[in-house]
């Protein structure tokens, strides 16, 4: 009975987060790039939104473990209003772009670390695919509500009602926590430093691997969508309806595959995911308007089935590893490897970027190949232990 009120407290949570992301967080690249903000100036802010990451982890882990869990609820949405609150003053200002990074870091460091751990908790033998894929439904289903919702209101021109409505949301969801969610804190793990978490290495491989995934996170959460907003001609609501139709497949390829994917084999699915995730990349170079729209939406469609396979694939690996090693901590290792190193690697690309010039959307392909090279470097990553010589 516990456990299933747990989970029900799971997808309440996620469903409420899911509807605040869409309405502008998920809309927070193309909204700055609307804005006037260039490629440099988006990178730099990803940059720094990794290293506030890091730094929310640091304040994320004695909370976790002092707070009850419906403050700890709380204190997410309170952060999710501040993101929201900070576009106010978006411009191509250094202190601007500073303070939007800082806000959505710290943001994301709160509600991924308290979404990953709540969903870890109820995991249960051999059942990770089919509780990932029914999680990864549910939120297409409120995501895309608020996508349709945000997309159609920047296009008039409604950022204070956006920012209105996310008060709203988020307030009445605050006080559901408040009254539904536990007393007890969410984890009694010990605490894990920066330091202690870049030192990591097991016989997993996971090391390289969370090195670069942190890169395809927001390769595919900001680039990618700039890519598709320029394809909707930067208008925001055919932009929202590009990503909803576009998530009607991600939710039947999961509905379809969720199940199953438990009991086939696991090594020679994770192999084809990570190369049809490779060719996903390659084939975002190809994307462009001169194309057919048949021709268009093929393209889009295999792009979505490609990443959303290999997403379900990792992450089965990903929390089955994580159950069977310090649970909580390999969740804090792995954000903390990947966060730090895509913070100053971004920051490093926007340097970059600025030296050379090269500050369009045109720097995208090149990018985007590099990452189909980089992709490989997932299949290092070992489910079971790799036995010493």
């Amino acid at each position: 009975m516990e456990n299933h009120r747990q989970t029900i407290l799971f997808y309440q949570f996620l469903g409420s987060h899911s509807l605040l992301i869409g309405l502008l967080p998920f809309y927070l690249p193309v909204f700055l790039w609307g804005v006037g903000l260039n490629l440099a100036h988006i990178t730099l802010l990803i940059g720094i939104s990794g290293l506030s990451f890091c730094a929310a982890l640091s304040a994320w882990q004695p909370l976790s473990r002092t707070l009850s869990l419906k403050r700890l609820m709380g204190i997410t949405f309170v952060l999710e209003l501040l993101l929201v609150a900070s576009t106010f003053f978006a411009s191509n200002a250094l202190w601007a772009i500073c303070l939007i990074g800082i806000t959505n870091g710290f943001y994301n460091g709160f509600f991924w670390t308290t979404q990953r751990t709540l969903f870890l908790q109820l995991l249960g033998a051999n059942d990770t695919g089919k509780r990932y894929g029914n999680f990864q439904i549910f939120v297409t289903v409120f995501l895309k509500i608020g996508i349709l919702i945000g997309g159609w209101s920047l296009d008039a021109g409604g950022l204070p009602w956006l920012l209105l409505l996310s008060a709203i949301i988020g307030g009445l969801s605050s006080w559901w926590f408040l009254v539904k969610a536990s007393d007890t804190s969410l984890h009694d793990a010990n605490d894990i430093s920066l330091f202690q978490a870049l030192a990591y290495k097991d016989k997993h491989r996971s090391r390289p691997v969370f090195l670069v995934d942190g890169f395809f996170l927001f390769l595919e959460s900001h680039y990618w969508t700039l890519s598709l907003f320029m394809l909707a001609e930067e208008n925001y609501a055919k932009f929202g309806v590009i990503v909803v139709v576009l998530a009607l497949l991600f939710a039947l390829l999961f509905f379809l595959i969720k199940n199953t994917i438990d009991t086939i084999a696991v090594g020679l699915v994770f192999r084809i995911a990570v190369v049809l995730y490779a060719l996903s990349w390659v084939l975002r170079c190809l994307v462009s308007n001169e194309l057919s729209s048949s021709i268009l939406l093929l393209l889009l469609l295999v792009i979505t089935f490609c990443s959303s396979f290999f997403r379900l694939a990792f992450n089965k690996r990903f929390f089955d590893i994580a159950a069977a090693n310090n649970g909580v901590g390999y969740l804090l290792i792995k954000s903390y490897q990947s966060q730090s190193f895509l913070g100053c690697g971004f920051i490093l690309i926007s340097m970059l970027l600025w030296m050379s010039g090269t500050t369009s959307l045109a720097a995208l392909t090149p990018m985007y190949l590099a990452a189909a090279c980089l992709s490989f470097v997932y299949l290092l990553y070992r489910l079971h232990p790799i036995k010493s010589k």
